[in-house]
């Protein structure tokens, strides 16, 4: 099975050491909620947070290319906010999007995701205003 198919699976069943198992020791994974996470230890705070922020997880990889160096897959994902997030309690999230994974000796060396973050912070109840905050950050200087 391939890296990405391991860090699918392993996602779904929400089982936290088969996920950094997926990456190298050094791995960074830039997650757009999240943010810039490197390492074992960051990574596995980040994937114990978003599983006590969310709840009924399913990250579908529709579409995985895959050569030794790099893979890059579409997907689709979705999940439930919980409790651990008040203001967007109960909501719940779909979205597609794409990854970009750099590998090294069949771990992932390196993460990144590109998806729609609009469609998102709407699901998650964001007004208009807070919503064009949030992303007039993103805007390039």
């Amino acid at each position: 099975m391939s890296v990405v198919r391991e860090f699918e699976a392993a996602f779904n069943r929400r089982d936290v050491n088969a996920l950094v198992a997926c990456f190298t020791p050094g791995a960074t994974y830039h997650d757009t909620f999240y943010g810039p996470h490197g390492g074992h230890a960051a990574l596995r705070a980040m994937f114990e947070r978003m599983f006590r922020e969310g709840a009924d997880y399913r990250w579908t990889m529709d579409t995985v290319v895959e050569r030794p160096d790099r893979a890059a897959a579409e997907w689709s994902f979705g999940y439930t906010v919980t409790a651990a997030v008040p203001r967007s309690a109960g909501r719940r999230l779909g979205f597609r999007g794409m990854s970009v994974f750099e590998l090294d000796g069949g771990r992932i060396a390196a993460y990144r995701e590109y998806f729609d973050t609009g469609v998102a912070l709407l699901q998650l109840g964001f007004e208009p205003a807070a919503l064009a905050k949030v992303l007039r950050r993103r805007l390039p200087a």
